[in-house]
């Protein structure tokens, strides 16, 4: 297991230098395939002066310009009316789509926590093949006509945005209730394209930096010096596994030189058998008293 966290911690501290280095020139790369691909598409469609590859060049900078989920998701909506009449994004989770945001609805406010009926055949289609739907506005959701109201052209775009392989989102357009409305299927679903690739860009770079945090604290605790004597035994199920693994290292190395066991009290030797101490003294009075009675006075 210690191998393996230190593998782990190396591969995600690589993986972090590598994706620093190369973010912008992603970027890059995706705004040159972009304008590539829809380059085309407008040559193929006669298109406009407003839906020219410039103004699509605004609307895929300004959703790469987003650093978090929610602004690149509010780029979107808010450069999709270039090329529609009405937008509007449903989060979808669980098989449930509800509303998030909108922009061209009178009542655009509404959108927030509308739930989409994902029984209608617009949406169900765009969920199963994963692909833009676009069909009459009898095939979206009567509840949703009946609030927002009808477009002029009776026709409606949907769109899936792709996150992690998943289907996270389905961006909702229409011509708007203006019979002279646009609705740009091509700009509008290489938009969307666009920001599921950014979106992918922005979670790896925030696995990343998690992975380079992890690493600089695990640099960290390797190089703090600790007193071997304040080294303890004790093992708290709470503890990180590399703080874990850091006080065994430590443990293994210096706690067998450094916290020798305690050494035992010498035993006394054993006492020599012989007379009791109070029969010493009683025999040497007894001398005593003999040697001064041996002794004469004349001499």
């Amino acid at each position: 297991m210690a191998e393996k966290t230190l593998i782990a911690q190396l591969v995600e501290k690589v993986v972090s230098q590598v994706l620093d280095k190369h973010v912008s020139h992603i970027r890059e790369e995706l705004v040159h395939r972009v304008l590539e691909e829809v380059q085309g598409e407008m040559v193929g469609a006669g298109a406009t002066d407003g839906a020219g590859a410039a103004d699509l060049l605004l609307a895929v900078s300004a959703i790469h310009a987003g650093t978090t989920q929610k602004e690149v998701l509010r780029a979107l909506l808010e450069n999709t009316v270039r090329y529609s009449g009405r937008s509007a994004l449903f989060v979808v989770k669980s098989g449930t789509a509800t509303g998030w945001q909108g922009c061209g609805f009178d009542n655009h406010a509404s959108i927030k926590d509308f739930v989409l009926d994902m029984a209608s055949r617009a949406p169900s289609m765009a969920i199963e093949l994963r692909s833009a739907v676009k069909a009459p506005v009898g095939e979206m959701d009567p509840k949703f006509i009946a609030q927002f109201g009808a477009p002029a052209q009776s026709e409606i775009l949907l769109l899936p945005l792709h996150l992690k392989d998943k289907v996270a989102a389905l961006v909702y357009a229409d011509g708007g209730q203006n019979p002279a409305g646009k609705l740009d299927s091509a700009a509008l679903e290489l938009l969307v394209a666009a920001t599921s690739a950014w979106l992918e860009v922005a979670s790896l770079r925030k696995q990343a930096a998690k992975g380079e945090a992890s690493g600089a604290a695990g640099e960290q605790f390797d190089a703090a010096p600790v007193p071997v004597n304040a080294v303890s035994s004790y093992s708290d199920p709470d503890m990180s596994p590399i703080m874990r693994q850091w006080l065994r290292k430590l443990r293994s190395q210096h706690l067998r030189q450094s916290l020798m066991p305690f050494p035992q009290r010498a035993e006394r030797p054993p006492r020599r058998q012989g007379l009791p101490t109070s029969s010493l003294r009683c025999r040497r009075k007894m001398l005593m008293s003999i040697a001064r009675r041996s002794v004469s006075p004349g001499c």
